[in-house]
């Protein structure tokens, strides 16, 4: 690229970033805020990346994990991070994370088409060869997010350094791109990244691995979509004496935009599409109500500004329809499971973390994962390794050390911690009993258990787990 197209190249770019602030500067308020209600913390994060000519700048992105996350586990984000936020997910999903790079594009730290920004730390194990992608200015979109995007699903499910993986085995390839990219890059190039960029985006939203994994949970949404529906237009029949004309009907499609953009949003937060339906407790309820109250009440303001004069007894009676709705069809669903099931009475499950992620650990999840009589329900794995942070076992995820007990239980409601001691150091089992103590958390202290589940027999190991020892 000449100078004479380098120096177009940024007026195009800090004009575009000027009109994409000022256009999207609600949408950033917006997303400025339910970053910073979701979880403790600044609403951007920043970090270094490396810049054109060798030398490192501040990129700025949504802030979508905790506090604190990248001194508790590898630099790279892995599959089902435990430190990405409830809003995170959703932010990174979407890619509204990236929104802020308009501010850095805006400075001239980047362009909206180049080799997508490195951490300096990678850009140490680059050839001299691969350095020259270096000479050119980093990009919001570029070759990798239209030709390699997705580089977390290349990971393995057991992959236990994925910083080793990632220089090994995906940052060459991504290099390479970059490197022609840079030799051949024009300003039609740049156009056909642009609109390819735009295009992939839009694609990744909508994966076939991704809908298939979830298939489940896209059929639980879409039936609370169709309550959603089915709720609101039932509040404006009985508040209207089930007579609605023409401009009532228009009305209420009106309204139904709101409702449709509005409430499965919130409904994802809550985390209603992450819990199980074979079991339904006080938790559970507990967050059907506050999704559908925080839902009802934006709805309520959105309309407020663009609908005039609609009925507040409309929303008053589908807040009321949809939680009997919404909760009714998930204890029938959650009946039904929990019948077919177990085929008899049972008492209600305890939802427990089990400690310890080898052996012992794996045995202890295979155990009551595979039992069908057992009243103890995995939701969770600690493990003093961070590099096993993320990781699926069983389809249970490490969600972290002792430090993260705390947290674990309170957003999944453990009841008890299961202690593999056949994987633990007793120092480790020191920390986690501790913290067990001050959370008044009940635990049970868990031998090796490979004689017991070598027989087979069924509620052997349940009994085994009741007569460990344990405290409250």
């Amino acid at each position: 690229m000449t100078r004479g197209q380098a120096a177009t190249k940024r007026a195009l770019d800090f004009t575009a970033a000027l009109v994409g602030i000022s256009v999207l500067s609600p949408l950033f308020l917006l997303l400025a805020a339910l970053v910073k209600l979701d979880s403790h913390g600044p609403v951007f994060f920043r970090q270094e990346r490396a810049a054109a000519g060798g030398g490192t700048f501040r990129i700025f992105k949504f802030r979508t994990m905790v506090v604190g996350a990248y001194r508790s586990g590898a630099r790279l984000t892995v599959r089902r991070d435990p430190r990405i936020t409830k809003v995170g997910h959703i932010l990174r999903w979407t890619k509204l994370d990236e929104l802020p790079q308009l501010f850095n594009v805006l400075w001239g730290d980047m362009s909206f088409v180049g080799p997508r920004p490195e951490d300096p730390y990678f850009t140490n194990f680059y050839t001299p060869e691969q350095r020259e992608v270096l000479t050119a200015k980093p990009g919001v979109i570029g070759p990798s997010q239209v030709e390699g995007r997705d580089e977390i699903e290349k990971y393995p499910e057991d992959c236990e350094n994925v910083e080793d993986f990632y220089i090994r085995h995906i940052l060459p390839p991504k290099l390479q791109r970059d490197l022609h990219y840079v030799r051949h890059a024009t300003p039609a190039s740049d156009v056909r990244y642009l609109v390819a960029g735009v295009g992939a985006l839009l694609a990744s939203q909508f994966k076939s691995e991704f809908i298939a994994r979830n298939s489940y949970r896209l059929a639980a949404l879409a039936a609370d979509m169709v309550l959603m529906v089915v709720s609101y237009v039932g509040a404006n029949l009985i508040k209207f004496d089930w007579r609605l004309g023409p401009d009532e009907w228009t009305y209420i499609g009106k309204a139904l935009i709101w409702v449709l953009a509005v409430k499965p949003v919130i409904f994802i937060y809550y985390g209603l599409y992450q819990r199980t339906t074979q079991w339904l407790g006080r938790r559970d309820m507990a967050a059907i109500v506050k999704a559908v109250s925080i839902s009802s009440a934006l709805v309520v303001a959105g309309t407020y500004f663009s609908l005039q004069h609609h009925s507040r007894a409309v929303f008053l009676i589908d807040w009321i329809v949809l939680l009997f709705l919404v909760g009714g069809a998930r204890y029938i669903v959650s009946s039904v499971l929990s019948g077919a099931a177990r085929g008899e009475e049972r008492g209600p499950f305890v939802k427990v973390l089990v400690a310890g992620s080898s052996h012992g650990g794996e045995a202890i999840l295979r155990s009551l994962l595979e039992d069908p009589r057992s009243r103890f329900m995995p939701v969770g794995i600690i493990d003093h390794e961070p590099h096993r942070w993320g990781a699926l076992i069983h389809g249970v995820r490490v969600m972290g050390g002792a430090t993260d007990i705390a947290m674990a239980a309170s957003t999944h409601g453990v009841e008890m911690v299961l202690v593999s001691l056949a994987d633990l150091d007793p120092v480790v089992v020191r920390e986690i009993v501790e913290a067990c103590d001050k959370l008044a958390l009940e635990y049970r202290l868990v031998p090796a258990l490979s004689d017991v589940l070598a027989q087979r027999v069924s509620g052997q190991f349940e009994k085994i787990i009741l007569s460990s020892q344990a405290r409250i």
